[in-house]
Order: structure tokens, then C-alpha cells, then sequence
């Protein structure tokens, strides 16, 4: 699941004479030249389809938890799983003064500030335990993060080399996910689907990936990142 940014979605919106590379057709591209056994998950048309939405933060380059539910419906239908409807969520409000990443570089006076919404059920709340790189908590949200100037960090705590979730669903199926930070904030919705969810990125997690995926019964691959991010970081070179 290769993920486009909020400046192709929301291209109408920028200045006169901006130019934005094409990042469908780069995914697409990108996509063609995997081998058939690997299922690729296209989320720009459903993105593109409601970007009148709060899809994106506009003080940071992440997806917004309503973003992050709409790429989640389409990896359901392509991983074969049930998809959780989103009137068995209650949606909360957790911050109403985000600042995030492109604020910090623009520095624009007054900005607007963003809010920070999740999507909270049982399943996602009432987890086993979440095993971080430092420590183990029983949640997937990091309160005290509210607080802060770095409030994506939240979601998932922040970055970590490897990150394992254990729900109380029962169905013997174990996801690793190779990522970025834009699969953080879908940690809420793949607690719906999967017994143990294993995140772990490239950037710091250095061993064979191959391996671990023996060693921890996994039965699900979900390789997970925005778009340029995945041109970028050289850190997926040590996947293997």
C-alpha cells in the first residue's frame, strides 16, 4: 500500500502555477513492477473521490484517522477480511491545537491549528498489551503526547524500531507491517482484524525481516508507506 500525499489529493487548492508530479502514476508504475503473487492495494481514487473530507492535516503531512479508515476499508477488501463500519466506532476528539511538521517549517502567524480525531471501540481500546521499543503499555494511544509539541506521536507512541500489538481477537492471523509513521494512525482499525499486529520500521529495525516473520507466526504481509517517503528513504534498502 503505497499512500499519495495531501499535495496530489489536494492539488486544486495550492497556488497558481504549482506543479505536482503525478504520484498515481508513480504508485502505478510502481505496482507494475512487483510480481503477480503480491497484492497491491490502491487507495488515490477512494482518496481522491472524497477529498472534500478532512483527509489530511493541514499543519502536518500524516492522514487524519478518517484518511487512515478509508486506506483501511480498501486493504480489507484486498486481504480478504471483514471490514469494521464506522458506525460501530465512536469517534472522539482528543486535541483541538495540533500543530504538526509543515506548520514547524512554514512558521505561518495564527495558523489554524488541526484537530485530532480517533475512531475508539472495544477492540482497539481493550487490547493485551502493546510492546514498544523501551516499553509495555496495554494501548495503542499515548496520552501524555497531547501535551506536547509532537502530538502525531500519539498514535503508536511515536517511532520505534518494532512495535507489537496484542488484541483480544482470536483468529490465528498475525500482520507484520513494514512502514512509515502514516501506518501509526491505522493502528486503530487493524485491531479490528488480527490477533497480533507487528510494526516495524526500516529506518531502525535492521534484522532479517524474513526471519522474524518465521519466528513470529505471521501470516500477513502489509508493506505500508506514503509515497515520498518510499522514493526517499534509504532505509528500505535493508529489508530482507
Amino acid at each position: 500500500m503505497l499512500i499519495p500525499n495531501s499535495i496530489y489529493i489536494n492539488q486544486e487548492k495550492l497556488p497558481e502555477y504549482v506543479t505536482v508530479y503525478n504520484q498515481k502514476q508513480i504508485i502505478d508504475n510502481f505496482y507494475s513492477k512487483l510480481q503477480d503473487k503480491i497484492k497491491t492495494i490502491d487507495v488515490t481514487d477512494i482518496l481522491m473521490e472524497n477529498r472534500d473530507e478532512y483527509l489530511y492535516f493541514k499543519t502536518d503531512h500524516h492522514m487524519t484517522s478518517l484518511g487512515a479508515y478509508l486506506a483501511y476499508t480498501k486493504f480489507c477488501l484486498v486481504a480478504n477480511l471483514e471490514t469494521e463500519k464506522i458506525n460501530n466506532f465512536e469517534k472522539e476528539t482528543v486535541s483541538n491545537d495540533f500543530l504538526g511538521t509543515l506548520d514547524s517549517k512554514a512558521q505561518i502567524p495564527n495558523q489554524e491549528k488541526d484537530k485530532i480525531d480517533i475512531y475508539v471501540n472495544q477492540k482497539n481500546l481493550n487490547i493485551k498489551s502493546a510492546e514498544y521499543d523501551n516499553e509495555s503499555t496495554k494501548s495503542i494511544f499515548n496520552m501524555e503526547y497531547l501535551d506536547k509539541k509532537d502530538k502525531y506521536s500519539f498514535f503508536l507512541n511515536g517511532n520505534n524500531a518494532k512495535v507489537v500489538v496484542k488484541t483480544n481477537v482470536e483468529n490465528n492471523r498475525n500482520l507484520l507491517v513494514i512502514k512509515d509513521s502514516y501506518a501509526h494512525i491505522m493502528a486503530q482499525f487493524l485491531c479490528q482484524n488480527f490477533e497480533e499486529i507487528h510494526f516495524i520500521d526500516p529506518r531502525y529495525y535492521k534484522l532479517s525481516l524474513t526471519e522474524y516473520a518465521t519466528e513470529n507466526n505471521i501470516t500477513d504481509i502489509l508493506f505500508l508507506y506514503n509515497i515520498s517517503n518510499m522514493i526517499s528513504d534509504l532505509g528500505i534498502l535493508s529489508v530482507h
